[in-house]
């Protein structure tokens, strides 16, 4: 398709259409316009479009075109002002007709989303490069920490605490798991186990121990005294429905005198009584929770345990380490291998200890069980504290008292901890419980009121028995 301009050519005022096809030339003026082969293409208004042009022009196909050259000659001024009022009378048609609205409405949503499109897509891009950056970050860090071996003397303990008292839960417990589940002399014992009564601290660990994936392979375990509350047990199967299975949670219970377990309370009277915790504390909690516990460790081939003691709640924690060193207590089966070895800190002489949160406050702990969504036991909802055995647990009596103020009640001010993290003397312990097991023997073959009486039938019916 060609356009040429005839300005040589003299014209009229009105405007004339010169068409050539092939050689022969033919014109069009206002009157044979009418006649033309594309009806409506040069009619200036039309009721079926509001733009008659477009609507007519689509009637005429594509090998009709392509044989015609076209001549378009230019167009007097004195019919601009007319031009002008067409268009702008197209326009307004054109604004008003709903189809294009719709049209038009649509391009600018597609535009809109398109943007924001753009704009999400840079976030994420900004997002995942800072997530990179944190993760690069961390990764370098925990090389760092893994680089810090497990302290063999005082002076590296020492060393060791003032490097893990900066970091995170999360660090110090993947530096734990580092160096102890990464050996290859370890084999299939669980050398890293945490142990909690299910406290506020012994949950931000378990949650901790979850989120990064550690669970798989760190056990943990709980005492069942057999005087728990009722709430408490229930708070058991809360605990195992949130973690489900990567959660391994061994349940002990209290051991006889043969060190086999009791399964019930009743059972636990029958072989103690119903008020050993306050006739001999120590006896109690050797066989409710020490022994429980140690047999179980010893199962594991255990080289650390996981506590949730801080330094916030007082008492003989005010100076807790993130690491410590616990030696087998005097007495027990495993203190006899201790001088084995000269290392001070050898496995033949003691467990490790390590309590991540030591630096945690009470608020800093139930911050994050609320901003996590971590479950709890629903006593805390009515003013525990610190939740025990039933018959030793009470409420604070002043909201200014310490957080474990409400343990073992009558016992003291100076004894608030928990025995599992006393000095014990497991030998004196043992010999308290064969004297108990001895008055308990002679109590059941000689009950109380009981006493020896020698006589006849006929000097009881005469009244003259006599006592020896």
């Amino acid at each position: 398709m060609v356009i040429k301009k005839r300005s040589h050519r003299k014209r009229d005022t009105s405007p004339t259409l010169v068409i050539k096809e092939h050689d022969n030339e033919l014109t069009m003026d206002d009157k044979t316009r009418s006649e033309s082969p594309v009806p409506g293409l040069f009619r200036s208004s039309s009721p079926e479009s509001p733009v008659p042009a477009l609507r007519a022009s689509s009637m005429l196909s594509s090998s009709t075109l392509s044989s015609f050259d076209y001549d378009v000659p230019n167009v007097d001024s004195s019919n601009m002002s007319s031009s002008s009022s067409q268009v702008s009378s197209k326009f307004t048609m054109f604004r008003k007709n709903k189809a294009v609205k719709w049209i038009l409405g649509a391009i600018i949503k597609l535009a809109i989303m398109f943007v924001l499109v753009r704009v999400q897509r840079q976030r994420k891009v900004v997002d995942d490069s800072s997530t990179n950056d944190n993760t690069a970050d961390n990764t370098q860090q925990l090389e760092q920490l893994y680089a810090m071996p497990l302290p063999t003397t005082p002076q590296e303990l020492s060393e060791v605490n003032g490097e893990l008292a900066k970091l995170d839960p999360e660090f110090i417990l993947k530096w734990a798991h580092h160096h102890l589940h990464d050996s290859p002399e370890l084999g299939d014992s669980h050398p890293l186990v945490q142990a909690t009564s299910f406290g506020p601290t012994g949950l931000v660990i378990l949650d901790q121990l979850s989120l990064h994936n550690l669970l798989d392979t760190i056990p943990v375990i709980t005492m069942d005294t057999l005087h728990l509350f009722p709430e408490s047990y229930t708070f058991y199967e809360t605990v195992q429905s949130h973690y489900k299975s990567p959660l391994h949670l061994t349940i002990t219970k209290p051991l006889d005198m043969i060190e086999e377990p009791i399964l019930s309370k009743a059972e636990f009277e029958e072989s103690y009584s119903s008020t050993l915790w306050k006739d001999d504390p120590k006896l109690y909690t050797k066989v409710t929770k020490l022994e429980p516990m140690q047999q179980r460790l010893e199962e594991w081939n255990a080289v650390m345990w996981i506590t949730g003691r801080r330094r916030s709640q007082g008492g003989e924690r005010v100076k807790l380490d993130v690491l410590e060193f616990e030696p087998y207590p005097q007495g027990s089966d495993m203190y006899s291998s201790a001088a084995k070895s000269t290392s001070p800190f050898h496995s033949s002489k003691g467990r490790w200890k390590l309590n991540p949160l030591a630096y945690w406050s009470y608020d800093q702990v139930w911050s994050y069980i609320r901003d996590n969504n971590v479950p709890y036991n629903s006593l805390y909802d009515q003013g525990y504290t610190s939740i025990g055995d039933e018959m030793t647990t009470s409420k604070p009596e002043k909201a200014d008292e310490g957080e474990r103020s409400g343990r073992f009640a009558g016992f003291g001010e100076s004894n608030k901890e928990c025995g599992l993290h006393v000095d014990f003397d497991f030998e004196a312990a043992a010999d308290n419980k064969l004297d108990y097991q001895e008055e308990k023997e002679e109590e059941e073959a000689e009950p109380e009121g009981a006493e020896n009486v020698t006589c006849d039938i006929d000097k009881a019916r005469q009244g003259e028995c006599s006592e020896e």
